[in-house]
């Protein structure tokens, strides 16, 4: 999974939709031969665009080879700090942001600051501003962001209105039609927990809910309020006890990995699934003959609002070690030329985090489903939460994991989990380089 990141403000997304000129020519590399190891996430459908973009970097620089691998996100957590610290690791890695995942490799002096490289090719002018923030450590750039992503709850509406179900737009009514859905044969929710990390996408998009994007924003990053509050006791006791209770996730989560929660989705198993628009081109693949439709999370009764939640995704990386810094180098600007943005967002369906020309694309009412929500947030009309993982300490989010399996479980109370979560960020924003 590559995921999302760093807040991005209403602003920014206003980039989204303007039209940039033809793309720069990439200048050839010297003669030398050079072989690039790279190391992405893209499992998907979207792994042969991937192919079909690395092939366009080689066709114009033909000394230079690709030797990619594709990783799933547990994989590369597990792979690479070892990878990189031993030498064996590849030459450029797309890895999630912020201090608790490429933080660490960074302080570890394991990831070649890009800041140089930034100025030669001009990729502050390229992309945004808040993206460029979010892949800095301390003060430096490290990485080149390739997403937007928007989380938020998919829904079968082929399916929801064959059954006579509507889409419900509280979480009163949610945990009523799961009940409802489940007496049909249908799993209401298709939500896997296995791995751990999806439960802290739907803690944000519930947080961001009781908190509110202000308060969640002083808190992040300003260092002001806490975690350990009636607030995020309500957003854990939402999704984590009284919707496992109401029997919308199937029997037991931590049992099921995100991808399979997925398949049941795909499959028809399951009416829903609250994952982000990374998701997109899966679901396009599986699903040709379904009509579905990505919304914002059921509103929590007596919270502030912004039921989306929005950042950065995975940022493409090199090696402090690699002995092709130049032709990575090289390589990262094809990536993020102006005319492979338009592949990426018309191909693969990844949103970037700088203009893209949309003239001549044929956009899925899905993509464009996503585009209406960032224009509509660059014009001020719709808030956005934070995705919070990439934006914590790697301590805060060991507890996240541990602690709402706990509570899935049934081990654990909300109360216990805020506390945990409180002790965690006190420690570990004092130890942790912040974005």
């Amino acid at each position: 999974m590559f995921r999302s990141t760093s807040p991005l403000t209403t602003v920014t997304f206003a980039l989204l939709l303007a039209l940039l000129g033809a793309a720069p020519q990439i200048a050839g590399s010297a003669q030398e031969e050079v072989t690039l190891r790279v190391w992405d996430q893209f499992t998907g459908p979207e792994s042969e665009i991937v192919d079909e973009i690395y092939d366009g970097f080689t066709a114009q620089n033909p000394n230079v080879t690709i030797e990619r691998e594709a990783f799933d996100t547990d994989q590369m957590r597990q792979t690479v700090n070892t990878a990189l610290a031993s030498g064996t690791g590849p030459d450029v890695i797309f890895y999630d942001t912020g201090p608790g995942y490429a933080g660490v490799l960074a302080d570890a002096e394991l990831l070649q600051p890009l800041d140089a490289m930034a100025d030669q090719y001009g990729w502050r002018d390229r992309l945004v501003e808040s993206a460029i923030q979010g892949a800095s450590i301390d003060g430096q750039l490290y990485g080149l962001p390739l997403q937007i992503d928007l989380i938020g709850l998919y829904h079968n509406r082929t399916l929801m209105e064959q059954e006579g179900f509507q889409v419900p737009d509280t979480v009163d009514q949610l945990l009523a039609f799961c009940g409802e859905a489940s007496e049909k044969g249908y799993i209401p929710l298709a939500f896997g927990n296995q791995e751990g990390w999806p439960a802290f996408h739907q803690f944000s998009v519930a947080t961001n809910q009781t908190l509110g994007p202000d308060a969640m924003r002083r808190l992040l990053f300003e260092g002001q309020g806490s975690w350990d509050t009636p607030e995020t006791t309500t957003a854990i006791q939402t999704f984590f006890v009284d919707m496992r209770e109401a029997g919308c996730f199937g029997e037991d989560p931590n049992a099921l990995t995100y991808d399979d929660a997925n398949a049941l989705f795909y499959s028809g198993q399951a009416l829903m699934t609250p994952t982000g628009s990374w998701l997109i081109g899966d679901i396009e693949a599986n699903m040709p003959d379904a009509d579905v439709a990505l919304v914002p999370f059921p509103a929590i009764g007596g919270g502030k609002g912004s039921n989306w939640v929005s950042g950065l995704g995975s940022a493409y990386y090199l090696s402090a070690n690699g002995q092709h810094q130049t032709e990575a180098g090289q390589f990262l600007d094809y990536l993020f030329s102006p005319e492979t943005a338009t592949r990426w967002l018309g191909e693969a369906r990844f949103f970037l985090p700088m203009t893209v020309d949309t003239a001549g694309l044929e956009l899925s009412p899905l993509q464009q489903s996503v585009l209406d929500v960032l224009g509509s947030a660059a014009s001020g009309q719709t808030p956005l939460g934070y995705n919070i993982d990439v934006l914590t300490p790697p301590g805060f989010n060991d507890t996240m994991l541990n602690g709402f399996q706990a509570i899935l479980a049934g081990d654990k109370t909300p109360e216990q989990q805020a506390a945990d979560l409180q002790a965690a960020w006190v420690e570990g924003t004092a130890a942790t380089p912040q974005p």
